[in-house]
């Protein structure tokens, strides 16, 4: 099963990175995007086959889009790294 992440989970981790980081979320946007990326689905059917091909989608869209006013490696990575988490559980 795929884990959620919602737009939520995704500002809480954005703002302790911010304050880790000492940036600040310029594009809430691009969190609510990589919220859908990771559950996209048509005529109801998953896009991604996988938890880790879900997680990829939710790294890419934010080194794409970015949340942030820097450093938005390092959160994309992070955010796939906590997708990842939440599918062991």
């Amino acid at each position: 099963m795929t884990p959620t992440l919602s737009p939520e989970q995704l500002l809480l981790i954005a703002r302790e990175f911010c304050a880790l980081y000492n940036v600040r979320i310029s594009n809430f946007s691009a969190l609510v995007a990589a919220s859908a990326a990771a559950h996209a689905r048509i005529e109801g059917l998953p896009v991604h086959g996988s938890p880790r091909a879900a997680a990829h989608a939710v790294g890419e869209v934010l080194s794409k889009v970015e949340a942030l006013s820097g450093h938005n490696r390092e959160f994309a990575a992070l955010c796939e790294r906590v997708f990842l988490a939440l599918a062991q559980d």
